[in-house]
């Protein structure tokens, strides 16, 4: 029986590890050709495990085509660069997924200025790059699917909320513009934070935080291959969480399933 997405391209970035990793994995149990756009070629940091050829190697494994790609989302010219490698190698991008992100430490009143800066470029310039590189070929065919990423912190108050915040209305405002040419744009979310080697990062070994257990990145996925379905007919413009994502896309049973297996805050946010 055929994958929801066989035979689409998509390219995620930021996928040598984490969320993007998980995405690039469910997509390509979903038939999709997937290109992992990161700059991790090789693990040096423990704390940091994951390369772009790890997760080609994952998606090969989950019965998908990979085209790992050294690309650094910062830099416009990197990442017109790995879109014509993309566009010469399958002649199409389907799928844009801009999962890469940092979140630099330090608050607003004493983090470097630096730091702030680069937030902005990967966080948010990047987001933009990567579009904008793919959207001549999508407005050529017509057609074109572009999911950004968010955070809860976009919620709340802080540096990595507020490049958050931006990506958010920068979705709104393009999902606007491209209703009318073929090209869906909606924004995903997790419902609160997944355990990832960027998340965990800086723990000791064994620590578990208090509270609520954290939610398993099933339904995360679930809720991006859902978002990859979608058409400028079908749903543009929504700024979701997993949970609304599946509330909204999958079906009753479907919905259940999740709701079952996550903690219940996540059910909880859709009150």
């Amino acid at each position: 029986m055929p994958g929801r997405l066989e035979g689409k391209v998509a390219i995620i970035t930021g996928a040598s590890r984490g969320l993007g990793q998980y995405c690039a994995v469910g997509y390509a149990r979903e038939g999709a050709t997937v290109v992992i756009a990161a700059r991790t070629e090789q693990a040096t940091n423990p704390e940091l495990p994951g390369t772009i050829y790890e997760t080609a190697r994952l998606v090969e494994e989950a019965g998908g085509e990979a085209l790992p790609v050294v690309c650094n989302v910062a830099d416009n010219e990197s990442v017109q660069a790995m879109v014509r490698s993309v566009l010469d190698r399958y002649g199409r991008v389907d799928v844009l997924m801009t999962n890469a992100a940092v979140q630099p430490p330090g608050g607003i009143s004493d983090m470097q200025i630096r730091h702030w800066e680069l937030a902005f470029r990967v966080n948010v310039h990047g987001t933009f790059y990567c579009i904008r590189a793919v959207l001549p070929s999508m407005l050529e065919r017509g057609s074109g699917n572009i999911i950004t990423i968010s955070s809860v912190a976009a919620r709340g108050g802080s540096h990595y909320g507020a490049t958050k915040r931006a990506v958010e209305a920068m979705s709104i405002g393009l999902a606007g513009e491209l209703r009318d040419k073929g090209i869906a744009v909606n924004c995903l979310r997790p419902v609160r934070g997944i355990d990832t080697p960027g998340v965990l990062m800086g723990r000791t070994p064994g620590q578990v935080s208090l509270g609520e257990a954290r939610p398993p990145p099933d339904s995360y996925v679930e809720a991006a291959i859902l978002l990859a379905m979608q058409t400028s007919q079908t749903r543009t413009g929504a700024v979701w969480s997993d949970a609304e994502t599946l509330r909204a896309l999958a079906d009753a049973a479907t919905f259940q399933r999740f709701k079952e297996m996550n903690p219940p805050s996540w059910s909880a946010s859709l009150a």
